[in-house]
């Protein structure tokens, strides 16, 4: 990208050009920064594993800003057509069968938080606690399930299910990998269906053909962007990233549709309190954990990660120390 000469900003863009550099895989990222080779690698190019050392390298900075606008939830899509999963009391076995702290622990090696719902924490306006929690718990889901009348047959299983994990990223494959040991504690026997990535569009998103399914949807700064869509009913199928699993709720499509139309902000952002406390307490879906992405630069790059969505905005002002 080379320097426009006619931009507005006086005296920017501070950078003559930026040079994108493709690299053959995530693992060149860290090698390319200490080799001074590049000076940026934004995205989460540089996998987390590598992190904690490149952290310590002279030279080099972890930034885990300029991505607020653009957080990822890991999340767990439920078919409420399925008869099992209908039932409030199995979803509620499965969110406490899930140790969300041993999530962000180990597959995120401690760069996310934990979620309680469907806006993440580090959102100043809209997010509230004030929500129904699931604490991880195997004695109290497994007493929910008994409950439901889904009882332990002789090989220790209630019902089976298939689970298809997003294939976007690791993180949500090795989720997969967690949700199906976690489930089985409690007596859930989930079939892994690892697909690609238009296959597994196409399976969830079209064809309904799953029960559970592992995905990262983004939240954008604004309930009402992307992530209402995700347990409002009426949506047509094939549209990804939205509510597919035949979940409908007339009292919280009517809270959606009242807060879309409001236009004070303070009554705005108390209809999406409210919002977060019914997605909790029905659990169309259950949020697990929330993450952003991570950028790696050189010391000598400022003016980075100055503003919630940085790395997709304007980078006029961004510079290199000499």
């Amino acid at each position: 990208l080379a320097k426009n000469a006619d931009y507005w900003g006086k005296g920017e863009p501070y950078l003559d050009e930026i040079v994108y550099q493709v690299l053959p895989d995530r693992t060149s990222a860290a090698a390319a920064l200490e080799a001074e080779e590049i000076q940026l690698a934004a995205f989460s190019a540089v996998p987390l594993a590598d992190l904690d050392r490149i952290s310590k390298v002279p030279g080099l900075k972890v930034i885990t800003k300029g991505y607020e606008g653009l957080t990822y939830q890991l999340v767990v899509e439920i078919n409420h057509r399925r008869k099992e999963l209908a039932d409030l009391k199995v979803r509620q076995a499965i969110a406490h069968a899930i140790d969300k702290d041993f999530v962000v622990k180990t597959i995120f090696l401690g760069y996310a938080a934990t979620a309680t719902g469907p806006v993440p924490k580090n959102d100043p306006q809209f997010y509230t606690a004030d929500v129904p929690t699931y604490a991880f718990d195997v004695a109290k889901a497994n007493a929910l399930l008994d409950e439901a009348g889904y009882k332990k047959g002789p090989d220790g299983n209630r019902f089976s299910l298939k689970l298809l994990p997003a294939p976007y990223f690791n993180e949500t494959k090795q989720f997969g990998d967690y949700l199906r040991q976690a489930l089985a504690a409690v007596g859930i026997d989930a079939e892994l269906v690892n697909n690609d990535s238009p296959a597994h569009i196409k399976a969830v998103y079209t064809d309904h053909a799953f029960d559970l399914a592992v995905g990262p949807p983004v939240f954008r700064g604004d309930p009402a962007i992307s992530t209402t869509i995700l347990v409002q009913s009426g949506i047509p199928d094939g549209v990804p990233f939205s509510n597919q699993g035949g979940y409908r709720n007339v009292e919280l499509d009517a809270l959606i549709a009242k807060a879309s139309e409001t236009l004070d902000t303070a009554a705005r952002t108390e209809l999406y309190k409210e919002f977060q406390k019914k997605v909790a307490a029905d659990l169309p879906l259950i949020n697990v954990a929330e993450w952003s992405f991570i950028s790696v630069a050189r010391d000598t790059v400022g003016n980075i990660a100055n503003n919630p969505r940085w790395a997709v905005s304007n980078w006029a002002d961004t510079y290199l120390e000499s």
